[in-house]
């Protein structure tokens, strides 16, 4: 075929038209099946549509099969835009969250997703990449959409999004840590007191002296708040609190292992350490064990988070759990009952922490 013949015979898109060959009729794109074509086909009102549709119960079953199967050959959707428009109400909730791959952030949105999805709400995702910049993008993105609530990871925002919800006036839940001033409301724990916490327990097994792996806090209020947490127990041992002795770091395995060997390379004499996420802390015993070290015979080392993993390494391995699906259920409640017209008695809910000791420490 030559290259005229090709380019004259290949379809191209023009406005909202799809034109094919020269000479062939312009083919129309699909519309979108509307409510009052259901009704014509089903031989009814757009009144009894709507009600097959939000009350089902109260046609006659008969009508509500027809209809039904009228919906199903049209593929009919109903325009949510336009009844929220009406109702003042979308059913949708955002969450915005640092990334999509985490999963401990998925356990909090199944909590939130299973306390939302009863009471007719869905959820929207935007990951942020820990960065305020782009929450603020999100959140500007999703409010444009008319979303009825949103959850925030963490409780570190930009200026602009703390301004935009407030103007907003719809419920907001931060979650993931605790603050005394929520933008409206909060669910989680003190990421503080927990790392403060895990730290003072290697401290009482006396080893020394105590290093610290973590995940680069900047828009990271958690990564902050947990090295702040290392760094008032290591005082609180009357300890100094050594530069040479933490090292901060992306959050993967990789990551750890890497940070394991800057940190040994730096402080040969290092006896225990804290990673602020089990992952990282899983890089740093993989690194031991590659050189020899026995945990904790040589090393100790404590994570944080209680994933799966955690208790299948050899040693297993001592750190934090924290009730993440709970935080995203008791996030969802608070959503829907502040929506239902519903008071809600604590704004700001401690969801707790506990120390789960293992052979690692």
């Amino acid at each position: 075929m030559s290259n005229e013949h090709a380019r004259r015979a290949r379809p191209v898109r023009h406005g909202l038209r799809l034109l094919g060959p020269i000479g062939a009729k312009p083919l129309a794109l699909p519309r979108r099946a509307r409510l009052a074509d259901v009704a014509s086909a089903a031989g009814v009102s757009t009144m009894t549509v709507a009600r097959v549709l939000r009350d089902p119960a109260k046609v006659a079953a008969s009508t509500r099969a027809r209809v039904e199967q009228v919906i199903r050959e049209t593929g009919y959707t109903p325009d949510l835009t336009a009844r929220g428009l009406a109702s003042n109400r979308s059913g949708l909730i955002a969450a915005v969250i640092p990334v999509l791959t985490n999963s401990l952030i998925a356990e909090i949105m199944q909590g939130l997703t299973d306390a939302l999805v009863p009471q007719g709400f869905h959820l929207l995702l935007g990951a942020s990449g820990f960065s305020v910049a782009e929450e603020e993008v999100l959140v500007r993105a999703f409010l444009s959409r008319r979303i009825d609530g949103i959850y925030l990871s963490g409780v570190e925002h930009s200026g602009g999004t703390v301004q935009m919800l407030r103007r907003a006036g719809i419920p907001v839940v931060e979650g993931g840590n605790i603050t005394a001033s929520p933008i409206d409301m909060v669910v989680g724990f003190s990421n503080v007191e927990a790392a403060r916490a895990i730290t003072r327990h290697l401290v009482v097994k006396a080893y020394t002296p105590i290093a610290y792996i973590g995940a680069f806090p900047k828009d990271n209020d958690r990564a902050r708040d947990r090295r702040d947490g290392y760094e008032r127990a290591i005082r609180a041992a009357r300890r100094r609190v050594e530069a040479d002795l933490c090292v901060e770091t992306t959050l993967d395995i990789d990551s750890g292992a890497r940070a394991m060997a800057t940190l040994l390379g730096r402080r040969p004499d290092v006896r225990a350490v804290f990673c602020s996420a089990d992952a990282l802390a899983v890089g740093a015993l993989y690194e031991c064990q590659r050189r020899g070290l026995a945990i904790p015979g040589d090393i100790a080392i404590a994570g944080f988070d209680d994933i799966p993993i955690a208790g299948q390494v050899v040693p297993a391995l001592t750190t934090i759990r924290v009730p993440r699906y709970e935080i995203g259920q008791k996030a969802g409640k608070m959503l829907c009952d502040r929506l239902a017209g519903r008071s809600v008695r604590r704004r700001i809910v401690d969801a707790g922490f506990e120390i789960v000791p293992r052979a690692s420490a």
